[in-house]
């Protein structure tokens, strides 16, 4: 029998049937062949951008971190050159003291440097003050002087030069109690060393004992040895 007298004979439902089930097998076929590994490479690459996204917000907030950490570096530097700078300047540290006694309403009364002291790191410079004053305004004096640099939670607040006070004596004011005299031995500080410039011996106002001195008249010469001073006229004597 021929195949197409068979083909004929079949239902027409049976063949919708089969046309069907090809287009949906072929629609199938189509859809895991084509579209499943479609969708699955937008997926992959919607995952990429949240990663590259996430990335470029990290990045962006740590830029921002950096630039806000160098302003404060910057600023505790300036806040450090304030307290310590690489200098000694020592007429910033008397104009500094001088001021605040000044506030403070106590008198200046004297202001020595002493010798440098050169560590590792920095310089300690000692000085000796007095002040004349009573005993709450050179109290308040003190505090002023020792709270212009603080450290509050971990932030460095200069005001002014860092000072320490190794050594306070007190003493009756020239007008008697209860101004009193007090004279402080106080350490600035500095960064770096100290500049050492070669400096000659000073000459000695005093003459030696056992020489002769000369007026610069050339008039008269006496001897410090004890003998009779003899008088010269400068063309000779007689």
């Amino acid at each position: 029998m021929s195949p197409v007298r068979n083909l004929k004979k079949t239902p027409v439902a049976v063949r919708i049937a089969v046309v069907v089930g090809g287009l949906v097998l072929l629609a199938a076929a189509g859809y895991f062949l084509l579209i499943v590994p479609k969708k699955n490479e937008a997926k992959s690459l919607t995952r990429q951008i949240v990663q590259i996204n996430a990335q470029i917000s990290e990045q962006t907030s740590q830029a921002t971190q950096a630039a806000g950490l160098s302003k404060i570096l910057i600023a505790n530097y300036n806040k450090l050159q304030t307290a310590m700078p690489n200098e000694a300047r020592m007429d910033e540290v008397y104009q500094q003291l001088y001021a605040l006694a000044k506030d403070t309403g106590i008198r200046f009364d004297s202001y020595q440097p002493g010798t440098v002291v050169d560590t590792s790191a920095y310089q300690v410079l000692p000085l000796t003050v007095t002040f004349q004053g009573s005993f709450d305004k050179l109290s308040d004096f003190l505090y002023r002087l020792q709270s212009l640099v603080l450290v509050d939670n971990h932030r460095l607040i200069a005001n002014g030069r860092l000072f320490t006070v190794d050594q306070v004596a007190y003493a009756e004011g020239e007008n008697g109690f209860p101004q009193i005299s007090a004279t402080l031995v106080i350490d600035a500080y500095a960064f770096g060393h100290p500049v050492v410039t070669a400096t000659s011996p000073a000459a000695s106002t005093t003459p030696p004992a056992g020489t002769t001195s000369t007026s610069t008249t050339g008039t008269t010469t006496s001897s410090s040895s004890g003998g009779t001073p003899t008088s010269a006229t400068g063309g000779g004597g007689s």
